[in-house]
């Protein structure tokens, strides 16, 4: 089947697809590294949607679609942070995120960023460091009452 694959700019009708794939690829791709209790607190079933639309207006949101349907998404915020990046579960090792970082590492230089800082999970620190980012520290964090390891990784661009 032809793939038409397009990239683009967030916008605002795009949040309820964007909340399914957040909360899709977590809760499938995540499981491997993280128990029910964390996919839950990390991707709640419902989401704060104001929260959500307020901070995807305010970021640089980059969307991939393919045949029409969002299959990845990511943004960088003003303080050289990439916040999210996501691919759909049926999606993966398509180069779809690393289209994404690319982009928005493009931007970053645009807007004389030095250096792109960012919280990785467990599953995506490969990626990551495929991509050139490095650990600066692992965390145990708590977020929605549960601990969750990822690790702050830096890109000096």
């Amino acid at each position: 089947m032809y793939k038409e694959i397009f990239v683009r700019r967030y916008q605002p009708k795009d949040l309820e697809s964007i909340l399914q794939l957040f909360y899709d690829t977590v809760h499938q791709i995540n499981q491997k590294d993280y128990s029910p209790q964390q996919l839950q607190a990390w991707a709640p079933k419902n989401h704060d949607k104001e929260r959500w639309e307020a901070l995807l207006q305010k970021n640089y949101v980059v969307i991939v679609e393919i045949n029409q349907e969002i299959v990845g998404f990511g943004d960088l915020n003003s303080e050289c942070y990439l916040e999210h990046l996501f691919v759909h579960k049926d999606f993966q090792r398509q180069k779809i995120a690393s289209t994404i970082v690319e982009i928005i590492e493009q931007r970053a230089i645009r807007l004389d960023m030095e250096t792109i800082y960012t919280e990785s999970s467990i599953t995506a620190r490969p990626f990551f460091e495929r991509m050139g980012y490095e650990v600066l520290v692992e965390q145990n964090k708590l977020h929605n009452g549960q601990r969750f390891i990822n690790y702050v990784m830096k890109k000096n661009l």
